[in-house]
């Protein structure tokens, strides 16, 4: 995987490997923290099949617990902690050459998943709705181009179609 510039915003055009590039991650962490995961999931663009992405794995991992075992294993994998970036996920950012982020790991206790719920929801619904995954992709373009040297805008750019999307998914669920 190529990674993307820490903060900059790099898109390509999907690529199979990127599901071989995950296995052999999952692989990994599979056998590091055998006993301690309870899910472990394929999330963000790299997931969706057909669309754009920056060339950067985003694995969704929940464990029993965060224990102090498990931040530390992270730290000797190579893995920076960014702290709890919101209730209950915390994230662990692998970098590779001149500051190249390579993987945005997203762990969640157990006991509090429900935004992991809400990433392996919106990465199904793209899956099977191409005419969104096409939107969603359209809007990526178009941030990137904006914010190519900024990351948080080009993320805060896409909340009100994650938001969308996730109206879409409650209401499709209660009907």
């Amino acid at each position: 995987m190529l990674g993307v510039p820490r903060n900059g915003v790099v898109l390509q055009p999907h690529d199979p490997a990127w599901i071989d590039e995950y296995n052999c991650a999952k692989d990994r962490f599979l056998e590091t923290f055998h006993d301690d995961i309870v899910a472990i999931e394929h999330v963000g663009s790299t997931a969706i099949n057909g669309i754009a992405a920056k060339p950067m794995l985003d694995i969704a991992i929940v464990f029993k617990s965060m224990t102090e075992q498990i931040f530390q294993a992270m730290k000797e994998k190579g893995y920076t902690y960014y702290k709890e970036v919101a209730a209950g996920k915390h994230l662990f950012v692998l970098r590779g050459e001149n500051d190249i982020s390579l993987q945005h790991i997203h762990c969640y206790e157990l006991s509090n998943i429900t935004l992991f719920n809400e990433q392996i929801q919106f990465r199904n619904f793209l899956q099977t709705h191409a005419e969104y995954a096409k939107e969603y992709e359209m809007l990526k373009l178009k941030l990137s181009e904006m914010y190519y040297d900024d990351r948080k805008k080009y993320t805060a750019g896409k909340q009100d179609f994650f938001d969308k999307i996730k109206d879409i998914i409650f209401h499709e669920s209660v009907t």
